[in-house]
């Protein structure tokens, strides 16, 4: 399998791709309207605070979500997906831009922040009763702090069934919350669930706002091939570092994919 991230703007590496060669695309842009919660002061995740370290990182508008998604179309294979994170006031503006770029709107999924998972005991025995999760903490906006986060799947032409047909459309998911985290860095289960859905192994998925690397090692976790493009060095940094860890037991099992989209972006 081959997982690579490239130091290139979503546009230019987009750009440089075949027609109707990706099987998926799941990504998370980085649009303008976090501004306005970090211009609010309603956030310490995406600034230097005692919570985190990590700098902010630049913003685009919608014009340029608008020629970045036409892309996204163009690339993508017929009865593919494609998935967007987003805040609710972004996905309203979303909705009519990829629909007119000529994907069909799908699903609003909702990615809830739950809190840790802990276990639920009897409190005369002692035994496991359940697991449940803690409320997640609060996010960005006031009032009524941000609990939840839009996704979007526009679909290319048309696409079969999913052969798990039980997930539902709002996931609970822990968002990671810790010191060293990359700023709206996204949970690695919240990609897989969307990969099953989406996508087989083997196939390309493309993350053109890439950050953390999140979809990557999801990808491999998977057996997807991953492409991922981002304009912050610190971004290809913390993706080169999660790939330490990814092994395969037989490395046999990951093969170099030669003579396909990949080699365009070889060192």
């Amino acid at each position: 399998m081959a997982h690579e991230m490239k130091l290139v703007a979503a546009l230019d590496g987009l750009r440089e791709l075949d027609d109707e060669t990706v099987d998926l695309v799941l990504t998370d842009p980085p649009y303008d309207t976090m501004e306005k919660w970090r211009d609010m002061g309603t956030t310490t995740r995406l600034k230097n605070s005692s919570m985190s370290s990590n700098e902010w990182f630049p913003t685009v508008d919608f014009e340029y979500l608008r020629k970045t998604f036409a892309e996204c179309y163009r690339v993508l294979k017929r009865g593919t997906d494609c998935y967007v994170m987003c805040d609710e006031e972004t996905g309203d503006a979303l909705k009519p831009i990829l629909t007119e770029i000529g994907f069909h709107m799908r699903k609003s999924l909702i990615w809830w922040k739950v809190g840790k998972e802990v276990e639920i005991n009897c409190e005369k025995c002692g035994h496991l009763l359940t697991h449940i999760n803690k409320p997640g903490v609060p996010g960005m906006g006031y009032p009524f702090r941000s609990q939840w986060e839009m996704i979007l799947l526009a679909r290319k032409g048309k696409r079969a069934m999913p052969e798990d047909r039980s997930v539902r459309n709002v996931l609970p998911i822990p968002w990671i919350k810790h010191g060293e985290a990359y700023p709206t860095e996204k949970p690695v289960p919240l990609c897989e669930i969307l990969m099953q859905q989406s996508s087989g192994e083997g196939e390309l998925v493309l993350d053109p706002f890439a950050g953390s690397g999140s979809c990557g090692e999801a990808a491999f976790n998977l057996r997807r091939n991953f492409l991922g493009f981002d304009v912050e060095q610190k971004a290809l940094d913390y993706f080169h570092e999660r790939q330490q860890g990814w092994t395969y037991e037989n490395p046999e099992d990951a093969p170099k994919v030669t003579g396909g989209i990949l080699d365009m972006f070889g060192d």
